[in-house]
């Protein structure tokens, strides 16, 4: 393993890690200050920021692509190009959004009954969505130890402005949390944003040049594709809190989102590992290195059985780790788990599999196994609910879903290596 693949996944894990660490002391501060119906409700609403992601059509991941493509090459002529033309789609996507959300007020239960909230909340993050664009464009550039210490400091400021709630030094309203929460997000994409442009010549001018956006159709094209597996990966992944709230209590709300936060911390830190490889296979893809590619997948496969087996295994101490972390006030029993931990092993065989393919832009297969998941998800886990499978219905009805997709990434990502020439 080379050193800067070690260096890259070494730092950003740790900064993830220590993410987790400001998250978890979150979480019961949360608790304690707004109750357990009021964290429900905030827990809920905010879920639906992911869902944002969806805008950007895919573009995103396609870029990320061609910067890393385009430094292993180093060949910068249509790059800046390239990232005017595409923050300027991420303009127009962002009045797309506000439309979208303006319909959702009158649709989606917990908006509805919480309007004044989710305009708070949710308008100030929808005009900054062009700045999430600096995600992508500084994965590509490899710069993963400073994205994700960015990403650590957002986490800090958030515990210290928790605090700032839990101890009197603000007065306890989701109103003020939400103007914070949407703040924050604003300037923490601000400094990505900033930071990613550094260094590749870059100039501001460049996004008001209306011709990018049309040299910049074919990537927008191949976009489209990463977009179809984004709204797939939210239908399966990010439906627990909404599905949860509509089948059952605020209560059971509270205990999803308290175990799905634990393991979802786990797939941060296994993400950290995805997407530096996902650079480092970009590259050597680029360059047509045969023996380095095998290499690569080789050594995700197997950090995803390591990965399965350790989740297993710390499974075991989560209910008491719970139990500590929120002071008794949620609890969960072991049999809860299984679903959970199924899903955690599943997505990490199924994401080292597909690393291959989002980096050979090869998603054919991948996306209509997608698509029928995400088609069924629901059916499935109304299906689930029925049966009393409890808070681990939706985890289970994603994991049986993603089981032909895991299966079918794996055979796919050998063939296409064994065929580059």
């Amino acid at each position: 393993m080379k050193r800067s693949l070690i260096t890259s996944i070494a730092g950003s894990t740790s900064f993830k890690l220590l993410s987790a660490v400001v998250s978890f002391l979150t979480v019961p501060l949360l608790l304690k200050t707004l109750g357990t119906d009021s964290y429900a409700i905030w827990v809920t609403t905010t879920a639906l920021v992911a869902w944002l992601n969806l805008f950007d059509f895919g573009s995103g991941y396609s870029l990320k692509n061609k910067v890393t493509e385009s430094i292993a090459l180093d060949n910068y002529t249509e790059l800046n190009g390239l990232i005017a033309g595409t923050i300027q789609f991420y303009l127009l996507m962002s009045l797309g959004i506000l439309l979208v959300f303006i319909g959702s007020l009158f649709v989606v239960s917990v908006f509805k009954a919480n309007l004044i909230l989710a305009l708070v909340l949710y308008l100030p993050i929808i005009f900054s969505f062009p700045l999430t664009l600096g995600h992508f464009i500084i994965q590509g550039r490899k710069k993963f130890n400073t994205f994700n210490f960015l990403l650590l400091f957002q986490s800090i400021v958030w515990l210290v402005i928790v605090m700032f709630f839990r101890y009197g030094l603000f007065s306890v309203s989701l109103y003020t949390l939400a103007t914070l929460y949407s703040g924050l997000f604003f300037v923490t994409n601000l400094m990505i944003m900033i930071y990613s442009l550094k260094g590749i010549g870059f100039k501001v001018k460049e996004i008001f040049n209306f011709k990018h956006i049309v040299a910049s159709k074919e990537s927008l094209k191949v976009g489209y594709r990463f977009f179809l597996l984004q709204v797939s990966s939210l239908f399966l992944f990010s439906l627990g809190n909404i599905l949860t709230y509509d089948h059952l209590t605020l209560s059971n709300v509270a205990q999803f989102d308290t175990v799905n936060k634990i393991y979802l911390m786990g797939m941060t830190v296994f993400n950290v590992v995805i997407s530096v490889y996902w650079a480092e296979i970009s590259h050597a893809k680029a360059t047509k290195d045969k023996k380095v590619l095998n290499k690569l997948f080789n050594q995700l496969l197997l950090i995803a059985i390591v990965f399965c087996m350790g989740t297993l295994i710390f499974t075991f101490f989560i209910p008491f780790v719970i139990e500590i972390w929120t002071k008794k006030m949620i609890k969960v029993e072991l049999f809860q788990l299984y679903p959970f931990v199924i899903l955690v092993c599943v997505q990490a065989l199924a994401y080292a599999g597909a690393t291959i393919l989002n980096a050979f832009e090869n998603l054919k297969g991948q996306i209509i196994l997608a698509v029928m998941a995400a088609l069924f998800i629901i059916p499935l886990a109304k299906f689930l609910f029925t049966l009393n499978v409890g808070i681990g219905t939706v985890p289970l009805s994603s994991a049986i879903l993603l089981v032909p997709s895991a299966i079918f990434v794996i055979y796919k990502a050998r063939a296409i290596i064994n065929n580059v020439s």
